[in-house]
């Protein structure tokens, strides 16, 4: 993804002054994403375009862009997936279409709104931000009031706060995210991180080296943190190098002191969830040992080492 395109695309808008080409989405998610779309006079749309080219310099500004993953990057570090690998945002783009889009903004609850899309389409090119939506419910326990004439009156009627962060960024088949978590909440990924844990499961069992499978699993699907390794894990082939090297388990968990006891067929045996950590880092090859003080460790995020 080159920024400096995107800039350029966004100055040539600002340029021209095409501001019909700036287009607004106030988003409920729920089993399917149901789009808002207000009109925009030419003030709102102008004042958005300036928000977003000054949010694209200010936020992607001497960032390192890496791959996406699940469980996590290092500071200073944004990352970047491919639209293959977001089976949501075609269900996203399916609810802007003229059969489903929502107009009437009379039919919108502003405490349901779960995010807002930005929308720049203009000679071909398309640019989609979006943001989680903030409800600011403490305020709307009160009310808003403002200045005519002198007099403090109240203001009526829903308000839409439109800030100047970016959580995510849509442009030529490729997501950057900003904000790590809004991938799963905007884009539903955690469907796909249990999908994957699904397939790694069922691998394992395949396998037949855990005693309590059925557990273990059960237990995987209630941990979203569990579900992001296996994420990974997938992504990255690393089961494959666990079974391969399989003989060597017992040898790390006795040197880690872990928690795991194997049975006479030396399968692992599942007995709580305090041990769900401890075998998905084996199963990920997380752990290591230090050349020089011989200690161990275990990696958090790939690259730590």
């Amino acid at each position: 993804m080159n920024m400096h395109d995107i800039a350029e695309f966004l100055s040539q808008v600002s340029e021209n002054g095409i501001f019909s080409a700036v287009q607004l989405y106030f988003v409920v998610k729920r089993a399917r994403y149901i789009s808002f779309n207000p009109q925009l006079s030419n003030n709102v749309q102008e004042r958005l375009l300036d928000l977003l080219i000054k949010s694209i310099n200010d936020s992607t500004n001497e960032q390192a862009v890496v791959p996406y993953n699940p469980i996590g990057v290092a500071d200073g570090e944004i990352e970047l997936i491919g639209h293959e690998s977001m089976s949501k945002i075609d269900e996203f783009f399916e609810s802007l279409s003229d059969d489903k889009i929502i107009k009437d903004m009379r039919e919108i609850k502003v405490d349901k709104i779960d995010f807002y899309a930005i929308k720049v389409e203009y000679e071909g090119n398309q640019l989609v931000v979006f943001r989680q939506f903030q409800k600011m419910k403490r305020l709307r326990k009160g009310f808003l009031t403002r200045i005519i004439n002198n007099e403090l009156s109240v203001f009526e009627g829903d308000f839409f706060g439109i800030d100047e962060n970016i959580d995510l960024l849509f442009w030529q088949d490729e997501m950057l995210i900003i904000n790590h978590i809004a991938l799963e909440r905007v884009m539903c990924y955690k469907d796909v991180f249990l999908q994957k844990t699904a397939e790694a499961i069922n691998t394992i069992r395949n396998e037949n080296i855990i005693v309590n499978i059925d557990s273990f699993a059960e237990d995987c699907n209630r941990d979203i943190r569990i579900a992001k390794r296996f994420t990974e894990m997938m992504s990255k082939g690393k089961l494959p190098l666990f079974f391969r090297n399989y003989d060597k388990v017992p040898e790390i968990v006795i040197a880690l002191n872990l928690n795991i006891n194997f049975d006479e067929e030396k399968k692992l045996v599942y007995e709580n969830k305090g041990q769900l950590f401890h075998i998905v880092n084996l199963l990920s090859d997380s752990y290591f040992k230090s050349l020089l003080a011989e200690r161990y460790g275990v990696v958090k995020t790939e690259g730590e080492i």
